[in-house]
């Protein structure tokens, strides 16, 4: 073998890897999918009575979330993020705020944009809505055999740290170290 062979094969190595890797994520996939179909009913339903008792809605949530994850974010910002134009944006952050939910400052950087941040409420909010995900797994998951479960936290948690390698900004919100009613300190 020559010193070009193996720069020769190596796009083919690649592709080949990416294919795999397309094949091994489809599998994957519609494994989560059959897992989602055992939870979903219970998240759905907690998910719900959150909504309900607090008259929000979903937009309003996934902008919660997405305070949590990237805060502070200017109205801009967020409208990319949630995937509304700006004034709906700024009309949703409106309503956070009237509700205690986000805050809103000047940005020092640019004193024309208003930096959005999740308050300590908005905090709750999701931090309840995180555990009752929580609790719908463990409800599943503690009908199945310990080794079993260990099995499963094992690889996933490999997963994740795999995956938080690839994207840190989300390492903070999604550490193991944080338990599910305790936001991480870099996002208070």
């Amino acid at each position: 073998m020559t010193d070009i062979e193996p720069l020769a094969n190596a796009p083919n190595a690649q592709a080949e890897a990416l294919v795999e890797n397309r094949a091994a994520a489809v599998h994957l996939g519609q494994a989560m999918k059959r897992l989602h179909r055992h939870i979903s009913s219970r998240v759905m339903t907690g998910m719900q009575d959150e909504l309900q008792e607090r008259d929000l809605s979903f937009t309003q949530i996934a902008a919660l979330h997405q305070l949590r994850a990237f805060s502070p974010l200017t109205v801009t910002q967020l409208s990319e993020r949630t995937r509304l134009s700006v004034p709906a944006a700024s009309h949703l952050v409106e309503r956070l705020v009237q509700r205690g939910l986000a805050g809103r400052q000047e940005n020092p950087e640019n004193r024309r944009e208003k930096l959005v941040a999740l308050t300590a409420e908005g905090r709750d909010v999701l931090t309840r809505m995180d555990a009752g995900f929580v609790d719908a797994y463990i409800s599943v998951f503690s009908t199945l055999p310990a080794e079993s479960i260990h099995t499963a936290d094992r690889a996933i948690r490999t997963l994740l740290d795999q995956l938080d390698l690839n994207d840190p900004a989300t390492c903070a919100v999604h550490s193991p170290q944080t338990s599910p009613s305790e936001p991480s300190p870099e996002n208070t």
